[in-house]
């Protein structure tokens, strides 16, 4: 039974744990009316660099260490020398990492993707190196506040980080306009605020130890996540950087990453909620030794789709009637066309979550550099081939298209430990028609009917969504209503 505690903190572990990467999409209002558009295309590029950055400094720590320090958690002694473990490795790691993107790192990622040299290492390279490593800290820290359970400490510290990081990147882009000190600097500042005062909340909670019997675990877990999430980066960013090879221009970078920050809403959305069921799923499937679906946990992932299908046709339709009212530059208006592809593809993102839970659980994360390596084969050469012959519509194919492939994969590797069964129509059957839906009616779409089609879609998976899941509905409803009456003839 889903429980009001886990409503409220599913509110803050998907909303709040949004805000760090949200920021980012807020201070677009500002962005565009005070940095030119190639500017604005040169900001995505850095910003795409430092999370890559930020996956080497964290070795898979990030996602490896709040998953590992589960087992430990009636252990007390045991967990404090885990944690302080991995805060030190975290230094260690970030320290060379810093070192190696310094001298030679960045320079030679710089030669392969541009080609007149666009990004420069002094300052604004070393500004994203620098925050890349310190982000590392704190996203790590916040897994681990998830995985316990904290939403509290996790709410304030993502707060305060949100805060400075908008804070000081506004002031910055007021007193220097039209150049990339606000967003870059702006980033750094609040990255050396927010990763301080992670230090010091693990430091005392925790502190500095090193115990080298937890070396040996830590290192097989998190390698093959590393691997991972460097295939996951190359996936979800590279297409930026091929972009910028094809067109030597930071201008559709930047409409471009626009359309897809827009919807990644939908993603930030599905993540939070993951990131907030998954540590309540594995603990069902390790108290009752479970390798197979079972009813109460597939509920979690009914709702996630149903959520998950309103979600994107609502947004590609209200999108193009805000944004005029926020943004007033008109060559981002462009990236409307893109919003319905690429907000598409995240109906499938359903069932990479659903297959990829099974394989963190079951500690089988050797299995995802298999699974995102063939993603990143595919990423590469399909958004090589698409962005030369379609420039930006290429690209957004590439998108869509990546989204469905990695989740097949992932499915191959999982049902080697994990037995699926779940309802077809509710997981799979409904998602597709959806997607077929939208790319079908996509072709027919002009720029006068655009918001009448777009209604058609969320008519249409609202309907959809009905149907398929009416009878638990009713079910709901006459539980709520029977609950209310009982409570009404109940004396007082």
């Amino acid at each position: 039974m889903i429980s009001k505690k886990f409503l409220q903190s599913s509110l803050i572990y998907s909303v709040v744990g949004a805000l760090p990467y949200a920021s980012g999409f807020i201070l677009i209002l500002w962005f565009t009316r005070y940095l030119t558009p190639a500017q604005f295309g040169l900001n995505v590029l850095y910003i795409s660099l430092m999370y890559f950055i930020q996956i080497i400094s964290t070795f898979g720590l990030d996602m490896s260490a709040a998953i590992m320090s589960i087992d430990y958690k009636d252990e007390v002694g045991r967990l404090k020398r885990f944690i302080g473990t991995v805060l030190l490795g975290l230094i260690l790691i970030g320290g060379m990492t810093f070192i190696l993107f310094l001298f030679g790192g960045f320079q030679l990622f710089n030669h392969v993707f541009s080609k007149e040299s666009i990004l420069i290492l002094l300052p604004f390279g070393l500004f994203t190196i620098i925050s890349a490593v310190l982000n590392g800290v704190f996203k790590t820290y916040s897994s681990f506040l998830i995985y316990q359970q904290r939403p509290v400490r996790f709410f304030w510290l993502n707060i305060f980080n949100f805060l400075m990081t908008i804070g000081v990147s506004l002031l910055l882009l007021y007193l220097y306009p039209f150049t990339l000190y606000g967003p870059i600097l702006g980033r750094l500042i609040a990255a050396v605020f927010t990763s301080s005062i992670t230090f010091f909340l693990i430091a005392k909670e925790y502190g500095f130890q090193w115990e080298r019997t937890f070396f040996k675990p830590i290192f097989s877990f998190s390698s093959p996540l590393m691997l991972y999430a460097i295939l996951l980066w190359t996936v979800s960013y590279i297409d930026r950087f091929i972009l910028l090879r094809f067109l030597n221009d930071p201008v559709p970078v930047g409409i471009y990453d626009f359309g897809v920050k827009i919807v990644l809403l939908v993603d930030l959305l599905q993540v939070g909620l993951v990131n907030t069921i998954n540590p309540i799923i594995f603990r069902i499937w390790k108290d009752q030794n479970l390798s197979e679906s079972t009813v109460e946990v597939n509920r979690y992932y009914n709702g996630l789709t149903a959520f998950t299908l309103v979600l994107i046709p609502l947004l590609v339709l209200l999108t193009p009637i805000i944004i005029p009212f926020l943004i007033s530059n008109a060559i981002y208006y462009q990236a409307f066309g893109l919003l319905a592809v690429l907000a598409a593809g995240y109906a499938s993102r359903i069932w990479t979550f659903m297959f990829m839970a099974p394989l963190l659980f079951f500690k089988r994360t050797y299995s995802l550099p298999k699974v995102f390596g063939y993603s990143a084969i595919f990423e590469v050469i399909a958004a090589i081939v698409l962005i030369h012959f379609f420039g930006l519509m290429g690209a957004v194919w590439v998108n869509f298209l990546v989204k469905p492939i990695q989740a097949f994969f992932l499915y191959l590797e999982a049902r080697k430990v994990f037995t699926f069964r779940f309802n077809k129509w509710k997981i799979l059957y409904l998602p597709i028609i959806f997607m077929v839906v939208v790319l079908s009616s996509e072709i027919l779409i002009t720029d006068s009917t655009r918001l009448l089609f777009h209604a058609g879609q969320l008519l249409l998976s609202c309907t959809m969504i009905y149907f398929i899941y009416r009878k638990e509905m009713v079910f709901v409803v006459k539980n709520v209503l029977n609950k209310r009456l009982s409570q009404g003839s109940s004396p007082r």
